[in-house]
């Protein structure tokens, strides 16, 4: 039996975030022990998102991926796999620099230390923006994108870009050292899984959101409902549950190792949905009165359809997540569920917090 398949202790980077939390959350509840990096700052809150961890989450403090990497010798010992979810997230006020140097030199000593650690198996986060142009000229073409889909960049000087052109390169440069990583230690097995937008609500006990900003990809859902927002601006049309991401994280700590050459780039995604389809399914009479049952009145708030500008035209081909991971169709949360999970959630942050919306 290949000695990759015989996972116990999971390191988690990005363990506070929205994805890593219910990466970890999953970990839990089928067996595995994780050991997840942290702000100091951040320590309590993550141990407090999983109350039920019965003694089998660590964690440990990692203020900076780049400055703090001498500690991973040691946060690796005695450690089968590592999830990769830590990155820069893109906001005002981030500089290209910060985000190249976290994505590309903080994963890159990452690689160095599990090359030189008893990891099996490492898994990292990418999203589905690594097929794009980091400019976003190509958002709009009629491709399919699907694992054998490369960008050409390799590499690029993050003082001549803006922060969201470096976001997207970042993503691409930073999965492409993964794979180099990989030619390199054969005994590792590598995987990238790629989602497309992830909407979902948050765990029970994770931090309640403090403002809007706080709802990570849901803001884009928000923009159904917002007051003063015209129409959602946002063009993706692809999208997914957190749910389905980290169980495609958790899966790929006992899928089978591939023939020698063969990448593991696993899409996530369970299709499109377009603003004008989400927001037909919220009229629907059915929807309004699941709304009206939370005592949300749906209908006041939603936009114009006329106001619909153009959406992302691509499509996504997740044959090799079908079969190797066994995610199918059917096994996604769909898109109506997820606006029946989010929306409303959204309606009752309002109420309880209605300082803060304006």
């Amino acid at each position: 039996m290949d000695t990759r398949t015989s996972i116990d202790l999971v390191v988690v980077t990005g363990g506070t975030g929205h994805v890593g939390a219910m990466v970890i959350h999953q970990l839990l509840n089928v067996g595995y022990s994780v050991r997840a990096t942290a702000r100091p700052t951040k320590v309590d809150t993550l141990k407090d998102t999983h109350p039920n961890a019965n003694g089998r989450l660590e964690v440990v403090e990692m203020n900076d991926l780049v400055a703090d990497a001498g500690k991973w010798p040691e946060i690796l010992q005695g450690v089968d796999a590592v999830i990769h979810v830590a990155a820069p997230v893109y906001h005002p006020g981030t500089t290209s620099e910060y985000i190249y140097a976290s994505a590309n030199v903080g994963t890159q000593k990452l690689l160095d230390a599990v090359a030189q650690s008893s990891v099996k198996r490492f898994v990292l986060t990418s999203p589905l923006g690594v097929f794009f142009n980091p400019d976003f000229s190509s958002l709009f073409d009629h491709v399919v994108y699907d694992h054998n889909t490369w960008s050409p960049l390799e590499d690029f000087d993050p003082k001549e870009h803006d922060p969201s052109y470096a976001y997207i390169a970042s993503k691409i440069t930073s999965e492409k050292l993964v794979w180099k990583a990989a030619d390199k230690s054969p005994q590792i097995d590598f995987t990238t899984i790629l989602p497309s937008t992830v909407y979902g609500w948050f765990l029970k006990n994770y931090p309640v959101p403090k403002s809007v900003s706080e709802f990570n990809a849901n803001k884009f859902l928000y923009q159904l409902i917002e007051k003063g927002v015209r129409f959602p601006e946002y063009p993706l049309t692809d999208l997914v549950h957190n749910r389905d991401v980290a169980k495609a994280h958790v899966l790929a700590l006992t899928a089978p190792v591939l023939p020698k050459g063969q990448r593991k780039r696993f899409i996530v995604s369970q299709g499109n949905m377009t603003w004008v389809q989400a927001i037909a399914f919220l009229q629907e009479p059915e929807t309004v009165e699941k709304f009206r049952a939370r005592e949300h009145d749906i209908l006041s708030r939603l936009p114009d359809v006329s106001m619909a500008g153009m959406q992302s035209q691509f499509k996504v081909d997740r044959t090799l997540t079908e079969s190797v991971l066994g995610m199918k169709q059917e096994d996604y949360v769909p898109w109506q569920e997820i606006l029946l999970e989010v929306v409303p959630a959204m309606m009752d942050w309002e109420q309880s917090h209605s300082d803060l919306v304006c």
